[in-house]
């Protein structure tokens, strides 16, 4: 009987493992909606990206192009962030900070900090602009848009949602890097406050073989963040 018991019990949390994270029936376009207005309330929260595929190039003379970026943002403006970037056949580090329409970045050579160069071409703040930004594009819905399942990302039960959309519409909030031809689109949504957990881009256009994948995370929603100018020079 104890054996019996025994049995029973390990099917039945089995079941409930394999049945997974719930959460209510929405429709896509429903979620898509609410992580914009979700994503736009939040204050500050950490992201990180990170690029395979065909490079994003920051500089094609210099051929310095852009593998991944971690940071912070508080709105309205400003962010702090540390970018690995490849220059040339060098890999190669750098720290930028944004605060409105100051720019900064460490030079790629002597570390020390300095005005943004206007040709740099890439101002990670536009990625929350809310006018051209993460939260603007999330507003004009998912071609095809399907929720794909309920999967917990992050310790949180999230609803990933698949689509498409036009590459047009995310230049704003990639500062150009991103073609405009069509871009495959996957989103993980938290259930329960509906920010974003992760968002991958794949800009087929850049590469038949290997296009240019873009995964971004985003976590530490609300917490307080301070950014300060750096001193130059230094």
């Amino acid at each position: 009987m104890k054996l019996k018991s025994l049995l029973v019990l390990l099917l039945a949390t089995v079941l409930v493992n394999a049945c997974g994270p719930s959460l209510p029936d929405l429709p896509p376009d429903d979620i898509i909606n609410r992580a914009a207005q979700a994503m736009l309330s939040a204050q500050s929260m950490h992201f990180k990206i990170e690029i395979e595929g065909a490079p994003v190039y920051l500089n094609r003379a210099t051929a310095l192009s852009l593998r991944s970026v971690e940071g912070d943002f508080a709105r309205p403006d400003r962010m702090g962030v540390h970018l690995k970037v490849i220059a040339a056949v060098a890999a190669a580090e750098m720290d930028m900070i944004a605060l409105g329409d100051e720019q900064y970045i460490t030079n790629i050579l002597t570390h020390k900090w300095e005005v943004l160069p206007p040709q740099f071409g890439f101002n990670p703040a536009v990625m929350f602009d809310p006018k051209v930004g993460i939260e603007k594009t999330l507003e004009g819905g998912l071609d095809n848009a399907k929720v794909a399942g309920v999967e917990t990302v992050n310790g949180v039960a999230t609803y990933h949602l698949t689509g498409s959309i036009d590459g047009s519409r995310v230049q704003g909030m990639s500062g150009g890097l991103i073609g405009t031809g069509q871009i495959d689109v996957d989103v993980w949504v938290d259930g329960n406050d509906f920010y974003l957990q992760r968002l991958i881009l794949v800009d087929l256009a850049s590469d038949a073989q290997k296009p240019t994948t873009w995964t971004m995370t985003f976590s530490s929603f609300g917490k307080p963040v301070e950014i300060n100018a750096p001193q130059l020079g230094q």
